[in-house]
């Protein structure tokens, strides 16, 4: 037995659960621009989100097998798990479409998931990143610019909603996806945060 066991690839695993959450979110982007064909992209939304699932048990699992980790154990933690919450949700956003039966199509709910995508790519970027400060920090500027963007057309979207729609059930289901969407891009907002404190703390 290994007094000190090998440092665990989790920056590697990471990675790979970020990467696969920003094809997610573009995925979602796609399911939008091809709407009728929405549940053929739900599925493959779906397997995105299983394979989180088992990357996320993998690093936990290493987690909680490991004495050293190369940053603090409770950084790692948080990032795996805020990263899994994001894949929920955009798995959720993409199932609820089809459970709610919203159709037609918003024309808003596009560019918010865009913002969404953009944010993800941004996230995606900041981790790659993670030992120079610098970089990290400007990604997540990028974050927090594309979430007050994302902000504004949420308010924008509700006031429509709710000034032009006159069935009530129609209200009531988009507002349910709007939260969920605008739930999703704060989500990403909180990740990028959390890479720039731990670039903080370690530099």
């Amino acid at each position: 037995m290994r007094l000190i066991p090998r440092e665990e690839k989790y920056f590697e695993l990471l990675d790979d659960l970020i990467d696969k959450i920003s094809s997610g979110a573009s995925l979602f982007v796609d399911l939008l621009a091809d709407y009728e064909g929405r549940a053929a992209y739900a599925e493959k939304i779906k397997g995105i989100e299983k394979e989180c699932d088992r990357l996320v048990a993998d690093i936990v699992g290493k987690l909680n097998k490991s004495f050293i980790t190369p940053i603090d154990r409770e950084d790692i933690y948080a990032l795996t798990t805020q990263s899994d919450d994001i894949i929920d949700a955009i798995n959720g956003l993409a199932r609820r479409l089809e459970i709610v039966n919203a159709v037609p199509l918003r024309p808003d709910v596009p560019e918010i998931a865009g913002l969404l995508a953009a944010s993800m790519v941004e996230v995606a970027s900041a981790f790659s990143h993670l030992g120079p400060r610098r970089g990290v920090t400007e990604h997540g500027r990028r974050v927090r610019e594309l979430e007050k963007r994302a902000d504004t057309l949420y308010a924008e979207a509700l006031h429509r909603l709710f000034t032009q729609e006159p069935n009530a059930i129609e209200v009531i289901k988009w507002v349910s996806i709007y939260e969920q969407l605008e739930d999703a891009i704060d989500r990403s907002k909180h990740l990028a945060q959390t890479l720039e404190g731990i670039v903080v703390k370690h530099s």
